[in-house]
């Protein structure tokens, strides 16, 4: 079973990245966890221990950025940067952290199928950042 913590202050933002998850990982066992902002994030992240977590990075609390952080230092989940924020600043301080991957909102069928392939061979830090 894939266990995902999906961390968005938008609701409507995870109810399309859970649905986009679920079609695309059909034939997979997959458990799908919410939180909304960075710290009720943080929180799950540690008592859960998922496989993978999308987080957002402009978040109210604890931001995505600092959460990536966190998450990437305690370690044991891929990590997927799920933003509408582009700046070439970001997207270099994110990958700097080692994500798996770093992709620009709106989520789509074949944007998550890739992210999809990459995560179904469990490679969460080792072949670079995947960016969509």
């Amino acid at each position: 079973m894939i266990h995902v913590l999906i961390v968005d202050d938008s609701v409507f933002s995870q109810k399309v990245t859970a649905n986009l998850l679920k079609k695309v990982m059909q034939g997979e066992v997959i458990e799908i966890s919410f939180a909304s902002d960075g710290e009720e994030g943080l929180e799950k992240f540690r008592n859960l221990k998922p496989d993978f977590i999308f987080i957002d990075l402009l978040m109210p609390k604890l931001s995505g950025a600092e959460l990536v952080r966190i998450v990437q230092k305690e370690g044991g989940s891929g990590v997927v940067v799920v933003t509408a924020d582009v700046q070439k600043s970001v997207r270099e301080e994110i990958e700097a952290q080692n994500v798996l991957a770093f992709v620009n909102k709106p989520l789509n069928d074949e944007k998550m199928r890739l992210l999809c392939d990459r995560m179904i061979k469990d490679d969460k830090n080792g072949s670079g950042m995947l960016s969509l």
